[in-house]
């Protein structure tokens, strides 16, 4: 018996783990942001803060669970990469999966960094933190503007990738974008200043060697450590590419042959979903909701069928059918898993470019102007 129908379940799980994780993540991120941006007043200020900023995910048991969002969310993500039928895609979805691969070793430079001083019994305050990235190691802190402008970019692309599926978002989306870019900017301007207000005071590199300033655990641990990290979540990424390959290359001879009114015949493989057919052969189709089921705009309308039916739609499948109302022969291209021997002939419903927003020019086709809900 086929197994097909359990794969659609898979990946809401999984998608479900990656987006708990990522929004966990984001609000990590946003904090510590929002905590840099009060440094254009005083770094007494920033410390003035921190409790209820960037220390609430760091102190004590919130600590764990930051770890464990960002290990969960690498791993999500590496098991994303490795079921995309191709690395190819649209610019800003390149953009996350890409910059999804170092979060890890980015973001767990800081975390860990920061979580093995507090255990040892250092405070971690903003005077300290300034002067050893403006003072003692400069390159530390360059390293941290890189952290926080790869991992926002990466948060920013998968919450508007998510909320652009929403069709309650398509009015307040735009306002967002704003905030996108003046939130890490603000921040960046903050850290300058603390910076600049360090400096200022003629504090030198002996200050950092102050008993006050010294943690019991030494500094070339934590870099051993945080590097151990990097190196292995850098194999980790490098092995899911090539068992991706490989994988792909041992079905390249086990396809569904799948023809398209507009494009043509596209060949996915078997197993995969007919969305995954369409990324494969470098085709756009509309998926606002990024293959999750929901917001139906990946449509197709099923012209003829041959060989091997496909399975019947889930019960997560059926109630976006039923919303979005376009017929008993129209099924889901992310819901609907492919086997050996399959030959469809399908239509689109929707235009690739198809958003809720759309202008006239992008409206649904056939018999009606319904979008789904």
């Amino acid at each position: 018996m086929s197994q097909a129908p359990s794969r659609p379940a898979q990946q809401k799980t999984m998608r479900n783990l990656r987006m708990f994780s990522g929004l966990y993540l984001l609000g990590y991120v946003t904090c510590h942001l929002l905590n840099l941006c009060l440094g254009v007043l005083s770094v007494d200020a920033m410390d003035a803060a921190r409790p209820y900023l960037s220390g609430i995910w760091t102190n004590g048991a919130a600590s764990y669970v930051t770890l464990t969002m960002l290990l969960l969310h690498y791993f999500v993500g590496l098991w994303s990469i490795y079921q995309r039928p191709s690395i190819s895609g649209t610019a800003q979805d390149l953009v996350q999966a890409l910059s999804g691969l170092t979060v890890l070793p980015l973001l767990a430079t800081h975390a860990i960094g920061v979580s093995m001083l507090q255990q040892s019994g250092v405070l971690v305050d903003y005077v300290l933190i300034n002067r050893i990235f403006w003072l003692s190691n400069p390159g530390i802190g360059l390293t941290q503007v890189v952290l926080l402008s790869v991992v926002w970019v990466h948060g920013c692309a998968g919450l508007f990738m998510w909320l652009r599926s929403k069709r309650a978002a398509a009015g307040y989306l735009p306002y967002l974008y704003p905030l996108a870019v003046a939130v890490p900017v603000l921040a960046l301007i903050g850290f300058a200043q603390a910076g600049r207000i360090v400096l200022a005071e003629g504090a030198g590199p002996e200050l950092i060697r102050d008993p006050a300033f010294v943690a019991p655990i030494p500094f070339g641990l934590i870099k051993t450590v945080t590097n151990w990290v990097i190196w292995v979540s850098a194999g980790l990424a490098v092995l899911v590419l090539a068992a991706r390959g490989l994988r792909n290359w041992m079905a390249q001879n086990v396809r569904v042959t799948v023809t398209t009114q507009d494009i043509g015949r596209i060949a996915p493989l078997t197993g995969q979903s007919l969305l995954d057919g369409f990324r494969r052969a470098d085709q756009p189709h509309a998926n606002l909701c990024s293959g999750r089921g929901r917001c139906g705009t990946c449509a197709v309308r099923i012209l003829d069928v041959a060989g091997n039916p496909p399975p019947p739609a889930s019960a997560l499948e059926q109630m976006t059918l039923d919303r979005i109302n376009k017929g008993d022969d129209v099924r889901l291209a992310c819901q609907l898993p492919l086997e050996h021997g399959t030959e469809l002939t399908v239509a689109r419903v929707f235009p690739p470019d198809f958003a809720f927003d759309s202008t006239p020019a992008a409206k649904p086709r056939h018999d009606t102007d319904e979008v789904p809900a």
